[in-house]
């Protein structure tokens, strides 16, 4: 009997362990650092922008990278799939970066939104636009993929904040030891 409330015990400190780290790990709407990812693209071109984010980081200062993209300051909450909201991409992102160096290859610009206007939790989208080759500053929307794909474009990601992982880990923790209780009664009571 002592041991199950033992184990009892050390259930229940694991669980309130793993109340700070979920609240850590919920950053609202779409975690904000797809530049965290082990995959990203660490070099530009392709270049990389977040239109709707609480903050903003500009190119020259942030390179647009996969793992370092551009992020617009504008409301976090909006329907990334309606134009009536859209913002002016071209002007505040595609008329501030580099012209292409070669002005034969596609220089892509992924342009990513975070949707929680539908989905409080968030949703991951993105279009493709293409750089000027002229470097006139603009960047059209990929006349061969012209809409809106979900999930985050090839090259960036999101990694799972440390929280996310040690609170996994706690829990698998606590599932195993409670097995080996279940398995410890029995044993002794075929005995």
């Amino acid at each position: 009997m002592r041991l199950t409330f033992r184990t009892m015990a050390l259930v229940l400190v694991l669980l309130a362990l793993l109340v700070p780290f979920t609240s850590f790990a919920s950053d609202g709407p779409c975690p904000d650092d797809p530049e965290l990812s082990a995959e990203c693209v660490d070099v530009a071109p392709p270049y990389y922008a977040v239109i709707n984010r609480s903050v903003e980081y500009l190119y020259p200062d942030r390179p647009g990278t996969g793992c370092q993209p551009i992020i617009l300051n504008h409301p976090e909450c909006t329907d990334c799939l309606n134009d009536a909201d859209a913002i002016d991409f071209e002007t505040e992102v595609c008329a501030t970066l580099p012209a292409p160096t070669d002005p034969t290859v596609d220089t892509i610009v992924y342009e990513m939104c975070c949707d929680c206007a539908t989905d409080p939790a968030g949703n991951w989208w993105f279009r493709i636009h293409i750089l000027d080759p002229a470097g006139g500053g603009t960047c059209p929307i990929d006349p061969n993929n012209p809409d809106w794909i979900e999930g985050l474009p090839p090259g960036t990601g999101i990694d799972l904040p440390m929280p996310v992982i040690v609170g996994g880990l706690a829990l698998i923790g606590a599932g195993l030891l409670a097995a080996g209780v279940l398995v410890r009664r029995r044993s002794m009571q075929t005995a």
